[in-house]
């Protein structure tokens, strides 16, 4: 690092203001070079320490010592991005003549300012987690180290995505995807912002997709599931998310929608068709409706937690708030328990139950696309990606909803 100092001096070789006070210069010498830079403040001799170079005045002090750190700041700034520390470079900084370089901001602290602004915005929380989510794996991706807006670049978002493939992460293309697209939104977002940053997702990185095929579980792998409800106490955090996974399996709701749960959405008596009880509430993502019939162990699993059914019709939430990142981290946990090779996320309950429907011709697709609160059969047959004869077939004699 080049050599420099920055030493206040109190300018009695000036003519005295007329309130009785001198200007106080920083007095900074770079490579020999040296130059006195007014601070704005003034101070009556008599009000100088000497010997320390400061104002006496405490508020002086630290207004004094803000104005140093700041060009200390940024000469650390220039040393950091490799450039020659020079008089000229700091005497325009300290003269406004060179503002400092927002590009040299941490990125961290500004994808915080990003999610503040979407909250304000009334972005839902369920998406800002998943914006926090990206951000955490990507401070342990930089080993918490800072990582400025400038240090964006192909060969580190190449890296990142080497990482999230890594052992540590084991993400599935869809879950990368993700993460990679909560990125591009925060660059796109700096760009909009008129700070010069590098955009590796302008073509040059491929954000990669999640496989044609979504993942789900077969009967056997939710009967394991099921079979793990006996190992855990009922307050662990890990019979909680296992039975919010299958009651999702059962009724098909979505994460955000079984968060938001509440017993006023639960009618246990209302029969539909065949089936007695019934979910009906206004969907978290969509804000449309969605209503679900309860099967036998969708039913059960409500009765277990209703307190006898005190809690019917009150604005309870049914199930805990746990973080989906949380849910996730314990469901990797459940499955290697039930011996299931697949990796889950909790979005996989939906797939489950649409397959698992439509095997056992419990309805067909026009009703399943209303129980999935779907707005076209055509993300409902998303949903259900296989010939549904064979489908149907393959599941004609098991009954997996009771």
């Amino acid at each position: 690092m080049d050599k420099f100092s920055i030493n206040p001096c109190l300018r009695t070789d000036k003519k005295q203001k007329r309130n009785g006070t001198y200007p106080v210069y920083l007095r900074i010498r770079i490579e020999g070079k040296e130059s006195k830079i007014p601070t704005g403040i003034e101070v009556p001799k008599e009000e100088w320490n000497d010997k320390k170079k400061s104002p006496k005045n405490s508020i002086l002090q630290g207004q004094l010592q803000a104005k140093i750190q700041k060009i200390v700041t940024y000469i650390n700034r220039l040393e950091l991005d490799e450039q020659k520390i020079t008089l000229e470079l700091v005497k325009d900084f300290c003269s406004g003549r060179k503002k400092d370089n927002p590009a040299q901001m941490s990125f961290f602290d500004y994808y915080d300012k990003f999610l503040e602004r979407k909250r304000n915005m009334g972005i839902r929380e369920s998406s800002i987690d998943v914006y926090k989510s990206t951000r955490n794996v990507l401070r342990k991706f930089s080993g918490g180290k800072e990582i400025l807006i400038s240090d964006i670049s192909l060969s580190l978002i190449e890296d990142f995505d080497d990482y999230l493939c890594g052992d540590e992460c084991k993400n599935m293309p869809s879950s990368r995807g993700s993460k990679h697209k909560n990125l591009r939104a925060v660059i796109l977002d700096i760009k909009r912002h008129k700070i010069d940053v590098d955009n590796p997702y302008d073509g040059r990185f491929r954000i990669p997709q999640g496989k044609e095929k979504e993942i789900f579980l077969d009967i056997d792998e939710l009967n394991a599931m099921r079979g793990l409800r006996g190992k855990f106490s009922h307050s662990s955090k890990r019979y909680k998310v296992l039975q919010m996974y299958l009651f999702s399996c059962y009724c098909g709701l979505r994460y955000s929608d079984i968060i938001d749960l509440k017993w006023k959405h639960v009618d246990l008596d209302k029969q539909e068709g065949k089936v007695k009880g019934v979910i009906t509430k206004i969907q978290v993502k969509t804000q449309g409706n969605v209503s679900t019939p309860l099967y036998t162990y969708s039913r059960s699993i409500l009765l277990e937690l209703s307190k006898g059914k005190s809690l019917l019709k009150t604005d309870v939430n049914v199930f805990e708030n746990i973080s989906s990142s949380t849910v996730n981290n314990i469901l990797s946990k459940l499955t290697e328990m039930a011996g299931i090779k697949k990796h889950i996320t909790f979005h996989s309950a939906r797939h489950t139950f649409a397959t698992l429907m439509i095997q056992q011709q419990q309805m067909g697709i026009f009703e399943l696309s209303k129980c999935l609160g779907h707005k076209t059969l055509e993300m409902t047959k998303r949903y259900v990606k296989y010939d549904l004869a064979a489908t149907i077939n393959s599941g004609k004699d098991v009954k997996i909803f009771g």
